[in-house]
């Protein structure tokens, strides 16, 4: 009996935060409504935005139509420009922006499957940010760019996350198709719970400290569209660890400081011609350099040429599309495993608009990525993404999301009493429903489920994750 009148207390307190959460957000949306009141209508209309699932980040919120990236990219040479919202400043045009979202996940630490090994919590996350765009001559453009990802947990605030990346990303557009693209960030991230690159540390019971990191990012693309296509780009990334699992630049010592810390250049460049209006065909090279601040053995060139196409329009469609081979040769062959790696290489994005309510957004890829475990080198993910929105009418809108990936990794490992190379494969699948308020103010009610399987028992687990959420854009 007491057992009981336990167990119904533990049911009755869950009921409690589940309604003081829910509370929370929904009160907070409508003491924004009622503060701007019938004037919000004389802004631009905010449509929302089913942003395209990011493979790596099926832990992180998405929950607002401005995407915080974790980490940085090799391929990407500007912000997100918000154009919705009519603040003005001047010249300037300023765009803050701001989400709240109340979470509640089943295994927090990504560790297990079985349903006494899994940790429960609620967090709450938080996404402020702000944008100043400065137009220069009607035809350039230079934005500043700030925005962060927090997340604050009820139970355990060494999970907490401190996220936050700033921008400057001078845009310049030119007569006969020339566009000069310069990007530099700041940026701290993490490795979400249950990626591949994330370990295991000693938070309280049991739980995972995140892996911690600074980067300084620049580069620049060059990109002429006219009856020529010309693509040619360049970025710097560096990646410094800090944390609790940072440890210390002495070698042999366990840290990420010690395996992780490097320096990755990249460098590429496409020739091709239009062959028809909006879509063009090129050949492709990129080089990436990989140099290891104390971790020597894992110091790489990769070489990927490809063959590609980029066009907009074409059956109510926009995407681009590379296939090629890959092949990475380690500057260490005689140490943990073979020296020279070749693979298929493909990466490509397709968004699609069948009808006038419903958008699609596609991705495929296949690349070699860092690794942590030890006796490796690398491991190669194969993936897929399916994203679709669907306004039911003007204010309700339902979206449904998948996610798959195949990760193999280079060389066999030795763990769960057995040696064998290491296989994972990543399943998430999810939906929400959106109500839009306000042109400038919405509400979701997001799921997600997340489910790594391996050929090594102990790196298995799967997650549900709920999420109640409110994000203004202006």
């Amino acid at each position: 009996m007491s057992m009981f009148l336990f167990s119904l207390g533990l049911c009755k307190g869950a009921a409690v935060r589940i309604v003081r959460r829910a509370a929370r957000v929904i009160g907070i949306a409508i003491f924004l409504s009622l503060l701007v009141g019938t004037g919000a209508g004389a802004a631009d209309e905010i449509t929302p935005v089913a942003s395209p699932m990011n493979p790596f980040l099926t832990q992180q919120s998405r929950f607002t139509n401005v995407t915080y990236d974790i980490y940085p990219s090799s391929g990407i040479f500007s912000v997100q420009e918000l154009t919705q919202g009519n603040i003005k400043a001047g010249p300037l045009l300023v765009h803050p922006h701001f989400g709240v979202a109340e979470n509640y996940t089943d295994n927090v630490t990504r560790t297990d499957k079985t349903f006494g090994g899994k940790t429960s919590d609620w967090y709450t996350t938080y996404q402020p940010g702000l944008q100043i765009q400065l137009p220069v001559l009607g035809r350039h453009k230079i934005i500043m760019d700030y925005r962060a990802y927090l997340e604050r947990y009820s139970r355990d605030a060494t999970l907490d996350v401190n996220d936050q990346t700033m921008s400057l990303n001078p845009v310049l557009v030119f007569p006969g198709g020339l566009t000069v693209k310069l990007l530099g960030e700041l940026k701290n991230g993490h490795d979400y719970r249950g990626s591949a690159t994330s370990a295991l540390g000693g938070g309280t019971s049991g739980s995972s400290t995140i892996n911690q990191f600074y980067n300084k990012e620049y580069g620049g693309e060059v990109e002429l569209k006219s009856q020529t296509f010309v693509r040619a780009s360049h970025k710097y990334i560096d990646y410094q660890f800090t944390g609790p699992l940072a440890g210390t630049r002495v070698p042999g010592t366990a840290g990420d400081i010690n395996t992780r810390n490097r320096m990755e250049r990249y460098d590429s460049l496409a020739l091709g011609g239009r062959v028809a209006p909006n879509t063009y065909l090129y050949v492709k090279g990129m080089y990436q350099r990989e140099l290891y601040e104390v971790n020597k053995d894992l110091d790489s060139t990769v070489v990927t040429l490809a063959g590609g196409s980029t066009w907009e329009g074409l059956a109510k469609s926009t995407g681009s599309f590379d296939i090629g081979w890959q092949t990475r040769t380690m500057d260490r062959a005689s140490s943990r495993g073979t020296g020279v790696y070749g693979t298929m290489y493909f990466n490509g994005n397709f968004a699609w608009k069948p009808q006038e309510q419903t958008k699609v957004n596609v991705s495929f890829y296949r690349r070699t990525n860092e690794t942590v475990l030890a006796e490796t080198r690398f491991y190669t993910g194969t993936g897929t993404t399916f994203d679709v929105n669907h306004a039911v009418t003007k204010k309700w809108n339902v979206t449904g999301q998948v996610m798959y990936e195949h990760d193999t990794y280079s060389g066999p490992i030795t763990a769960d009493n057995m040696r064998a190379v290491r296989q994972d494969d990543y399943l998430t699948f999810g939906g929400g429903l959106w109500y839009q308020i306000q042109p400038w103010l919405g509400e979701r009610l997001n799921y997600l489920y997340t489910d790594r399987l391996s050929n090594f028992i102990s790196t298995q687990y799967n997650a549900n994750q709920m999420m109640l959420s409110l994000q203004a854009q202006f």
